[in-house]
């Protein structure tokens, strides 16, 4: 009788079991048996033999175990109990199954913006990669509108949704599969978009800080990168989202006389280009930059015409939930560059 041969069996969580499946050419088949070996071992796990025509067989739960390397063979019984050879062993993975979800964003969800900033969250207890995953969003009838470019590994998870429509529904979803091919799939995540009354934007709210005497003012009305329309930004609860973004003000800008500009921000510790001024006269970068010891500075480079000044921080290292602070200022022509970090306790507040 021919060999038979097993089908490819994609990686599966052990706890909850599989269909595994063989092909064979010649006689009409009366049974089947599959024998599973440890990879690296090669020791017998499971042994069994089904009668039937269908050249399948269902591992149940718990008989294997996740992390693990399996081998395994079939073999073909004709109705004369004549026995055909073992097939080739074939390999398999035992993984738990991973979780693959959006952070954050929740079904029946309302965003108040004509964008929307999504981040995925990835977990697998056996240590097993992303291979590739892409996002995608579909208008209320689940057809497709827009998909991302793929995306190889599961260190940026980060992708924004734009020029979503006021009043409408959408579906949000992100797809893709890990190295030993385990499908990853968020599901369909309905969201609805809503506009902020355009009456909030005309809110302007004014804070002293007794301790430096420096003013803040906060406001619904946003400027950003006035000579990029085309440009999309998250903005929420009074702070804009820039990771993977650069802030350009080079349109109906001046720097002109002595000033002291602040920003403010979390999820701080990246490699970046955070803002750029110019007018006529004068332009200034700010930058971030992480070293091989771990330590990040913030880089200032200032050109006026006459002269450039190339400015750096002491080293920081900042968690994601610590509170920079990056105060520029400007005296008489001369610029100073200081940094400071408010450190968060683990429950969210100011540590004294």
């Amino acid at each position: 009788m021919p060999k038979p041969q097993i089908n490819k069996i994609l990686p599966f969580d052990a706890c909850l079991g599989a269909v595994v499946s063989m092909s064979y050419i010649g006689h009409l088949p009366h049974a089947n048996r599959i024998v599973i070996y440890d990879a690296a071992t090669l020791r017998v796990v499971y042994d069994e033999t089904k009668n039937g025509l269908a050249l399948e067989h269902t591992i149940p739960p718990d008989i294997l175990k996740n992390g693990t390397k399996y081998a395994i063979q079939g073999q073909v019984f004709d109705s004369f109990h004549n026995a055909s050879p073992l097939s080739d062993k074939a390999y398999f993975y035992c993984l738990a199954a991973p979780s693959f979800y959006f952070k954050d964003i929740q079904n029946e969800d309302t965003f108040h913006s004509a964008s929307l900033y999504a981040s995925l969250v990835y977990e697998q207890e056996n240590g097993e990669n992303i291979d590739e995953f892409r996002f995608y969003l579909y208008d209320d009838l689940r057809n497709l509108l827009t998909e991302s470019e793929t995306f190889f590994t599961a260190e940026n998870m980060n992708y924004a949704y734009r020029g979503l429509t006021d009043d409408r529904f959408y579906y949000l979803r992100a797809a893709g599969s890990t190295v030993n091919g385990i499908p990853l799939d968020t599901g369909y995540i309905k969201i609805f978009v809503n506009y902020e009354n355009p009456k909030d934007y005309k809110l302007i709210d004014a804070q002293c800080n007794e301790q430096n005497s420096i003013v803040t003012y906060q406001t619904n009305f946003v400027v950003i990168n006035p000579s990029d329309t085309e440009a999309e930004y998250e903005y929420r609860d009074g702070s804009i989202n820039l990771i993977d973004r650069t802030l350009v003000y080079d349109k109906d800008f001046s720097v002109s006389g002595d000033f002291t500009l602040s920003i403010r921000g979390t999820d701080m510790y990246r490699n970046a280009v955070i803002l750029k001024c110019s007018d006529n006269i004068t332009s200034l970068t700010l930058s971030s930059y992480i070293y091989d010891d771990g330590q990040m500075r913030y880089k200032l480079a200032v050109s006026n015409g006459l002269c450039n000044y190339l400015l750096y921080s002491e080293p920081l290292a900042p968690r994601s939930d610590d509170i920079v602070t990056i105060h520029i200022r400007r005296v008489h022509f001369v610029y100073q560059l200081k940094c400071f970090v408010e450190k968060q306790s683990a429950t969210g507040g100011e540590q004294p």
